[in-house]
């Protein structure tokens, strides 16, 4: 019965008779008509009988009442009704022309009319009051008041409209009532900056001395706001929106610029904006607001994030003071089963942290955290000998890091006495000897782990000229970036944050280390003044300042340099300080991330590894005057020991995890986008004065040791560097004018390589063994070749301190050869950007700084790798001639793994393997560099190869390098206005110019002669027989070189007699010219070398 119901109705439907539709319609129509008559009576009269809705606009229910948008007319009102209204209207319009402005009275609320055109803004009245009161804070009535100039109409809101559908109201911008606190009109402007000009002149004569200090009264928001191009009023929207203060509180911090003591008035600069006071200089700014307050926003966070960050751990661990904790450990077997970890993981929480810290101090990390049976012997250094006082130990006062204090605005200051009595000492006995600094410097193990606002220095040492000492450390936080994907369903603990659904492994660590990212970012100083104005060795006392209350010399700086000498022959305190200074960057980290056009440098997640530049913090204390001298000529060392030491006090402030330039240095002149200022007195308040230094956490007792040439003995102690040095050329100059610096060169290239007697591959993967034969051969062919000098970073001590390199070295002679024994280790040795290979990054730096500013070029290799003379060059000596001479300041070379060639290697029955592969090794007559010789792609190579470039550089060009590439350089560090001024090309996004690739047939190429592992040959067998893309990096790793005469035609033969298919191709110059070169040096060193 349903289913012929249904069928029916459609039936039904088909023959409905047509008399209903009629009917519907002419009831529409009838609607319709009687819808016309009512508007026609109701809005076809006087402009007076629409009072009704004047009411309805001025209601406080007018916020969300607003009328259909017309053109033309009113409603939906058809083409008929809009020309019937058009009569009415114009009668009126003409009605207000005569009357007089001037005579009318001051309008009140009653007036408004909330569907005025707002200034011809395209929006209506009622838009803009809601803004208003959204933005400013303040009550409706006040917003509808503060608009009536533009929303006013004595006889209510009308029907009557402009073209654009807007109610036609009153325009009283230029009523009388109105010219006291309005902006000028443009023909105002205009006819109004003579005048202007004038009261310039006028208020150059004020003093401002005797101004009374200005109140919130005296706000005008029309003022031009610090030259930038925005009034006062937007900076105070910004303020209020980003800071999460009050208006009034807003208006204050801006008093300075937005001070008018007579009100806002009329008269306008060229610019169009009021004439208002300039008060940042004025004495009464020099003290903090008194309306200032301390305001805390907290952040809920999981409890052990909360424990992490507060700093309570090491808060607890404070309660042994007046005494040095290390020397005091007895439970030196415990201490030592605290592993540090393999690199890819660290395993310590909680206390372990402590107690590995307080271990490697005693033993030293050369012997802390060794693998089970390794013997580790009791340090030779004695709390007695310490409590004698005959010689300065390197201490770290470790003081409690709360980052919740962060969340306060202003950053709330330290309480010096209560800060003295928390800091948590770890003395450093072991660290005693200049020549061999960078070996016992604590890395592996660092008071950083305990103190994340101490350097982690990995390397110290004075510039030659006496000047600087310069410090090369690194970003500890990095090495906690290891990250895992988040489960389905997983619920994350408050305040860990996730970044494309994965998490740092280590979250409270990484989070733990956040200040590490705030040294790299530059903090201004204000000087207080002395209390004995007479006493140059009186403490300084700083606070945190802006831009324009900071000093000269306080301007961009990090840490407090306190520099003391020691005369172990005083006859009362033989350790007296000398002098303060201020550190510098060497590189402008915000700058630089700012050129190369990425949004922020740090950010509070962690999730900036890719930011490379960001992993080296290199910087400078500059030294007392009446030392450069003695330092110069190595008369501050005697017998291995430092008589000058400096102590480093890191400036703790918080990270600024917001766009760089909104903070850059004055000295670069960017104007800055409203949206991303910072602003000091917000953050730091105008009071923030610094603890005194032995209050505060801090490094103490840093030997400042020789010059590096003069350490390692190429320029004997006492000898002007100047006197050794090779000639200057037009390449050399250039840049002196902007740097400041034209350090003595005695080099012409020279070669960095940081190798070791064993190493492991990323991730750990596989552990490879021939280092010492490999920089053998290495160090011969780059003597050959045409480098000046090489310097070897052995690293074995990471591994063992059973064996290094040392008896490679001594095989050359030591003004060629220089070894520097580095056993810090990778603090991760993840792969791609969750990987920190800290040791190695150092390691570069070291070498540029130490020994580069002495060479022209600088070239930092691995030893597999071989920078190899083309065409007809001979030494790359010449090659870095043609370089000068072409204006070249960085010069690339593509770089791919060769293959070694099967027919070279030894049998591989010798390291075969049960599942079938085995390791080839090169035989002992044969070089890496001849058996390497077989490239998988033809010379000269047309694959980009990017990711595995090298390059050879000025070293004085070159500010920061990172193994691959040129990060920062002289011109990107420049200013716009520097870059011009020596007609280098301006763009925001640095782009190198002064970089060349290098013609491989005709300059030089490079051979990567990378070693392959058991691993590398699975299925090797069948991947060489194959004909199959055999013209690439991988397949079968292992070279069957084509015959030259096959080169051409390969496709016709591709595979050789014995089946093996050619995979690759010889460089003729290294076959016939280099190789047996090399072979030729080692077999002459062989037979000079005397056996020991």
């Amino acid at each position: 019965m349903g289913t012929a119901a249904g069928t029916n109705w459609s039936v039904r439907k088909r023959k409905r008779p047509p008399v209903r539709l009629a009917c519907i319609a002419m009831s529409l129509l009838g609607m319709y008509a009687i819808f016309v008559s009512f508007v026609l009576t109701k809005f076809g009269g006087s402009s007076g009988s629409g009072s009704g809705s004047s009411d309805v606009e001025s209601s406080s229910s007018s916020r969300f009442f607003t009328l259909p948008r017309i053109k033309n007319g009113v409603g939906s009102a058809s083409p008929l009704l809009r020309r019937e209204l058009s009569a009415p209207a114009g009668n009126v319009n003409e009605d207000r022309k005569d009357v007089d402005d001037s005579k009318k009275r001051e309008p009140t609320i009653d007036d408004y009319c909330g569907l005025c055109q707002w200034k011809g803004q395209g929006i209506n009245c009622n838009k803009r009051v809601d803004w208003v009161v959204n933005t400013k804070k303040v009550t409706m009535n006040d917003a509808k008041m503060s608009e009536l100039r533009y929303c006013a109409n004595y006889n209510g809101c009308n029907s009557e409209v402009d073209d654009e559908g807007f109610m036609l109201c009153e325009d009283l911008s230029d009523s009388p009532l109105y010219q006291k606190p309005r902006s000028a009109s443009p023909p105002l402007r205009r006819e109004s900056s003579a005048l202007a000009e004038d009261v310039k002149e006028d208020r150059k004569d004020v003093d401002d001395s005797k101004k009374r200090e200005p109140t919130i009264d005296d706000f005008c928001g029309l003022c031009q706001w610090k030259s930038q191009g925005f009034n006062c009023n937007k900076r105070v929207d910004w303020v209020v929106n980003s800071k999460k203060v009050t208006m009034n509180d807003a208006k204050m911090s801006e008093l300075r610029y937005c001070a008018n003591y007579n009100g806002c008035n009329s008269e306008v600069d060229d610019e169009g904006f009021m004439l208002c006071e300039d008060l940042s200089d004025s004495p009464m700014y020099k003290k903090p607001p008194s309306h200032y307050k301390v305001g805390t926003n907290h952040v809920d966070r999981a409890p052990e994030l909360e424990e992490v960050l507060s700093g309570a751990l090491l808060k607890r661990a404070s309660v042994s003071r007046g005494y040095n904790i290390t020397l005091s450990q007895s439970k030196a077997d415990d201490d030592k089963s605290i592993k540090v970890g393999d690199g890819l993981r660290d395993p310590r929480k909680g206390e372990d942290i402590i107690k590995s810290v307080l271990a490697a101090a005693k033993f030293g990390d050369r012997w802390y955290d060794k693998e089970e049976g390794e013997v580790v012997p009791e340090s030779t250094f004695s709390f007695a000998e310490l409590a004698k006082g005959d010689r300065p130990v390197l201490t770290a006062y470790c003081e409690p890091v709360n980052q919740t204090t962060w969340d306060t605005k202003p950053l709330p200051t330290r309480d010096g006495p209560t800060t003295r009595q928390s800091l948590f000492p770890i003395s450093y006995p072991n660290v005693r000897s200049c020549s061999a600094l960078p070996s016992q410097w604590p890395i592996d193990t660092p008071p950083v782990d305990l103190d994340p606002f101490l350097p982690w220095i990995h390397d110290v040492f004075p510039s030659s000229d006496g000047r600087d000492v310069i410090f090369v450390a690194q970003n500890r936080r990095r090495c906690y970036n290891g990250q895992r994907r988040v489960q389905m369903g997983e619920v994350l603990p408050k305040g860990v944050i996730p970044h494309q659904d994965h998490v740092h492994i280590d979250y409270t660590k990484n989070y733990l280390m956040r200040p590490q990212s705030a040294l790299f970012q530059h903090v201004p100083l204000k000087r207080m003044p002395r209390d004995n104005p007479t006493d140059d060795l009186e403490e300084p006392r700083y606070r945190l300042a802006s831009h324009e209350d900071a000093d000269v010399e306080g301007m961009e700086t990090r840490f407090i340099c306190r520099f003391k000498s020691y005369d172990p022959d005083a006859p009362a305190e033989k350790l007296s300080i000398v002098g303060y200074s201020l550190s510098r960057f060497v590189v402008d980290y915000d700058y630089h991330t700012y050129r190369k056009g990425y949004k922020f440098s740090a950010t509070e997640a962690g999730y900036d590894n890719h930011m490379i530049w960001q992993s080296q913090l290199i910087f400078k204390c500059p030294v007392p005057p009446n030392y450069h001298e003695k330092i110069q000529n190595g008369d501050n060392v005697v017998d291995d020991y430092a008589t000058l030491y400096v102590d480093v006090i890191p400036i703790r402030t918080a990270p600024r995890y917001t766009p760089p330039r909104e903070f850059l240095q004055p000295r670069y002149e960017f104007h800055n986008d409203i949206e991303n200022l910072f602003i000091p007195d917000i953050e730091w308040g105008k009071e923030h004065l610094l603890p005194m230094i032995d209050e505060s956490g801090r490094w103490e007792n840093i030997p400042v040791c020789m010059p590096s040439l003069m350490s390692i003995g190429l320029v004997p102690k006492g000898v002007d560097v100047n006197t050794v040095t090779i000639m200057e050329n037009e390449s050399d100059k250039k840049y002196v004018a902007v740097t400041g610096e034209l350090p003595p060169k005695i080099h012409k290239v020279i070669a960095c390589t940081w190798a070791s007697t064993t190493f492991r591959t990323r991730s750990n993967r596989a552990q490879v063994g021939d280092g010492k034969r490999r920089l053998q051969e290495w160090l011969e062919f780059n003597l050959v070749a045409g480098f000046d000098h090489i310097y070897v970073y052995d690293n074995s001590g990471a591994f063992t301190n059973e064996d290094s390199l040392a008896d490679i070295v001594d095989l050359f002679p030591r003004d060629k050869v220089t070894r520097v024994d580095w056993p810090c280790k990778i603090c991760s040795n993840r792969d791609g950007n969750e990987g920190e290979r800290s040791s190695q990054y150092a390691a570069e730096s070291s070498c540029r700084l130490r020994f580069g500013t002495h060479a022209r070029w600088l070239g930092s290799f691995d030893t597999d790798e071989y920078l190899v003379p083309m065409g007809g060059y001979k030494s790359m000596g010449d090659v870095a001639d043609r370089l000068d001479e072409i204006g070249v300041k960085v010069a690339v070379f593509k770089s791919s793994p060769a293959k070694p060639r099967f027919d070279l290697l030894e049998d591989p029955g010798k390291t075969w393997d049960p599942d079938g592969t085995f390791t080839p090794t090169v035989k002992d007559n044969e070089t890496f560099l001849h058996t390497y010789n077989c490239n998988w792609e033809a010379f000269p190579r047309t694959n980009d190869l990017s990711h595995r470039r090298k390059q050879m550089y000025r070293a004085d060009y070159v500010k920061l390098h990172y193994v691959h590439y040129s990060t920062v350089t002289v011109v990107s560090q420049m200013s716009e206005k520097e870059t011009r001024a020596t007609n280098e090309s301006w763009t925001h996004r640095y782009t190198e110019q002064h970089i060349h690739m290098f013609d491989e047939e005709s300059e030089a190429t490079m051979l990567h002669t990378k070693t392959k592992v058991s691993r590398n040959m699975l299925s090797w067998r069948n991947r060489c027989k194959s004909v199959d893309n055999v013209f690439h990096e991988g397949g079968c790793l292992l070279g069957f070189p084509i015959p030259k005469e096959l080169v051409t035609k390969v496709h016709t033969k591709p595979l050789r007699d014995d089946g093996w298919a050619y995979n690759c191709f010889l460089n003729e110059k290294i076959e016939d010219y280099w190789w047996p070169k090399l072979a030729d040096a080692i077999q002459k060193r062989r037979e000079t070398t005397v056996p020991k």
